[in-house]
């Protein structure tokens, strides 16, 4: 049977326990809301929850923690995790929401099976860069018509590419869990650095420049950052440039020193000895030990 989630706007909808009862496979649901919206409750369930805002801004309130949504976020809410959501500014917000259990999609690839429980199993908000976010947003199109317009091995398809999506989050997302402390809780100023980092780390940022963008003084953010990340920023820096250096040396044949510019290191010389004392061994030596093939369609000069 296939799985029907509450609407938004639906002050009638199915109870967490009704839901429970149905057997859950994928489901893509959209929606369209005014500037201003806000649902009338806060609630739970079994399946987890990948919210997609394709246009607008909303507050999201996930286990008493609020989170700013742009256009191009995509936050991923846990089964079990209260939450509600409310639409704000001036422009109509489009959502696209795939809903999915880790007993659909986990045996579909066993060896990946514990990492994917990881990204399932914990709420939190996924930070992509502009061409991870185009590839989102296209597979979440194609799954939405897999779901609205079903034809042969559609309820398959969109099995596997939930799964594609969340492999595609896994190596090329930042989690914000991943990077800020349990301890000392969520920060919306954070956030917002967080976020430039992950989009623009190629350029040669400063700790000064991206402070000035989220309007705080370079010491006040300086020290708030190293408090909720655990890092500085020049080590967060690095950690974000490097998880793209690694995906570059396994998939494309550019040069140590092309990767090295195209990341955002000044130097090879400096990537170098930053690559080595982040994984132990030299950027050739990763390649050569991933034993990744490099696809002719991913060559480059």
């Amino acid at each position: 049977m296939e799985l029907r989630p509450p609407m938004e706007n639906d002050a009638n909808a199915a109870t967490a326990e009704e839901l429970e009862q149905q057997a859950a496979d994928v489901y893509v649901e959209r929606a369209l809301h005014g500037p201003v919206f806000r649902m009338a409750y806060e609630h739970v369930h079994t399946y987890c929850e990948l919210f997609y805002l394709r246009s607008g801004t909303c507050t999201y309130t996930v286990n008493k923690a609020q989170w700013h949504l742009e256009a191009g976020d995509i936050f991923i809410v846990a089964p079990g995790s209260p939450h509600s959501t409310r639409y704000e500014g001036k422009t109509s917000c489009e959502r696209i929401i795939v809903f999915c259990t880790p007993e659909v999609i986990l045996p579909l690839l066993p060896e990946a099976a514990e990492e994917l429980r990881g990204v399932l199993e914990r709420s939190g908000k996924v930070i992509l860069n502009a061409d991870s976010r185009r590839a989102v947003d296209a597979m979440i199109s194609n799954m939405l018509l897999e779901n609205d317009l079903p034809q042969r091995f559609s309820e398959d398809i969109l099995k596997l590419e939930s799964l594609h999506l969340l492999l595609l989050l896994l190596r090329d997302g930042i989690f914000s869990y991943e990077t800020m402390s349990d301890k000392e809780g969520y920060s919306a100023d954070i956030e917002r650095v967080l976020k430039y980092i992950a989009l623009n780390y190629p350029q040669p940022l400063t700790l000064e420049e991206v402070a000035d963008h989220c309007n705080l003084s370079a010491t006040y953010f300086s020290r708030k950052f190293k408090l909720i990340t655990g890092q500085t920023f020049k080590e967060h820096l690095n950690y974000i440039r490097l998880r793209q250096a690694k995906q570059m040396l396994c998939t494309t044949d550019n040069t140590v020193t092309k990767i090295a510019m195209l990341c955002g290191f000044g130097s090879s010389n400096y990537f170098k000895d930053v690559f080595k004392a982040d994984v132990g061994i030299s950027p050739r030596e990763y390649r050569k030990k991933s034993g990744l093939p490099v696809h002719p369609h991913l060559r480059t000069d």
